[in-house]
């Protein structure tokens, strides 16, 4: 932990710079701090477990018991080593529930603790919100929500993977917007 952060504590000044001279007006850190993107909701909330993917041997943090706040402000902590080392604007992300649910959560070892995906979904929703609460806070100018699944449910293979893919999308696209939902001072 302490090589990591000495490691990350010198790069992404360099990549802030490099932004900085490209002469870009809303920075990132690029989430280096994070040893995973999606992963990061297991710095947020207790409720995980490092495994290993039985499909490709990589490592998967999955849900198995019922999430409850860890580090609230973890990534906001990103943002105020940022604001240190840059006068700019500065831009956080934050994965989007539904990502989460379609990443982390297995029917064998998760249900349970939410017997469905849709549950775990919905229990991540006020984890993240409070951290976008705290990245106003902290000053963010944006908070950028990916959800790159999202944009699959245009592929018939994918579709053909729902009971309603159109219910699917509808309830990822409700996720998000219920996290970020009357939060203002941000733009989203």
């Amino acid at each position: 932990d302490d090589e990591y952060r000495r490691r990350m504590g010198a790069a992404i000044p360099f990549i802030v710079a490099m932004q900085e001279e490209a002469g870009l007006d809303i920075v990132t850190d690029g989430e280096w701090w994070r040893k995973s993107y999606i992963g990061v909701i297991a710095e947020l909330a207790h409720g995980f477990e490092l495994s290993t993917n039985p499909a490709d041997g990589r490592p998967w943090t999955i849900v198995v018991d019922k999430l409850s706040p860890k580090q609230p402000g973890f990534i906001a902590a990103e943002v105020a080593f940022l604001k240190q080392i840059t006068g700019r604007q500065i831009k956080a992300t934050l994965p989007a529930p539904a990502l989460l649910g379609e990443r982390m959560w297995d029917a064998d070892k998760s249900a349970k603790a939410y017997p469905t995906r849709e549950s775990f979904v919905e229990a991540c929703v006020p984890i993240l919100r409070r951290e976008v609460e705290l990245l106003r806070d902290e000053g963010v100018a944006i908070v950028q929500i990916d959800d790159p699944h999202l944009c699959l449910f245009v592929d018939p293979d994918v579709r053909s993977r729902y009971d309603d893919a159109d219910a699917a999308a509808d309830f990822a696209v409700d996720m998000t917007n219920q996290t970020v939902e009357g939060i203002e001072g941000i733009k989203l």
